[in-house]
């Protein structure tokens, strides 16, 4: 029985790829909450974006 779930989810999730129902294509207003491991999880975006600025301004003061 569970072996038959998992075919249909994995089935319904590749006809959410097919159709563009992916997280990346969401248009709801509607909050998301996401795991602190994820990519996504404002936390993670944050330090992210910090790096890469301090990365980038790096880059400029070498070729300055």
């Amino acid at each position: 029985m569970l072996k038959h779930i998992r075919v249909w989810v994995a089935r319904y999730d590749a006809w959410c790829g097919r159709m563009g129902f992916v997280p990346e294509n969401r248009r709801c207003c509607a909050p998301v909450r996401y795991d602190e491991e994820d990519a996504r999880h404002p936390a993670n975006r944050a330090a992210r974006r910090q790096a890469t600025q301090k990365t980038e301004d790096e880059q400029a003061r070498a070729l300055d």
